[in-house]
């Protein structure tokens, strides 16, 4: 994935939808707003199948090791148009708290209604929700952040006085990721304002 800025500006308004989605999404699963989510069972929730290259019979074994074993970092996920729905190839040699994180990426674009480009789209190919726009990626990113740390579970975790490896291993994301969360959603500041009050 191309480098994007590490603090970007999004549309009036985003950051706000986006953390109503992430505690929409889990009260539709019957889950309390803190808890972690599996991008899976988010996935099953919005009835878009997932696959990996070895589901598809008629990729040659050539390709299926290029993607899987040969360059298996190379690439996350893809989203892919079908009718009007979706499918999402992943890779299932990431590991498992990536690919929780590449799924929840490729399903932010879905949430948020990201459309490939007709410019950009190859005739040749599936119209996958590949051509790179800065915009878009940015609001996949914080989306699918939004999803797999949402702010009341930061927030659970800062009270509980849980570690960022407890909290990686609790969202099954990586320590990176928790961090990132931590200090861009500025919950650590809200927790010190708070105790102030006290």
């Amino acid at each position: 994935m191309p480098r994007l800025r590490m603090n970007p500006k999004f549309r009036r308004g985003f950051k706000k939808w986006a953390d109503n989605q992430a505690l929409e999404v889990r009260a539709q699963l019957g889950l309390k707003e803190h808890a972690p989510i599996c991008a899976f069972d988010l996935c099953q929730l919005l009835k878009i199948p997932i696959y990996t290259p070895s589901d598809f019979l008629g990729l040659s074994d050539e390709y299926k090791n290029i993607l899987l074993n040969e360059k298996p970092c190379c690439w996350s996920a893809v989203t892919i148009p079908v009718g009007e729905s979706y499918i999402i190839v992943h890779n299932p040699t990431h590991t498992p708290a990536r690919q929780q994180s590449n799924l929840m990426h490729e399903l932010a674009h879905i949430l948020c209604g990201h459309k490939i480009s007709e410019s950009k789209e190859i005739i040749e190919l599936p119209k996958c929700l590949r051509d790179f726009n800065e915009e878009k990626e940015n609001e996949a990113n914080w989306l699918g952040g939004c999803l797999q740390l949402p702010r009341p579970a930061l927030l659970y975790c800062l009270r509980h006085k849980m570690n960022i490896d407890d909290i990686a291993k609790q969202y099954n994301c990586s320590t990176e990721m928790a961090k990132y969360r931590i200090n861009i959603t500025g919950v650590k500041i809200q927790m010190n304002r708070f105790k102030c009050h006290l």
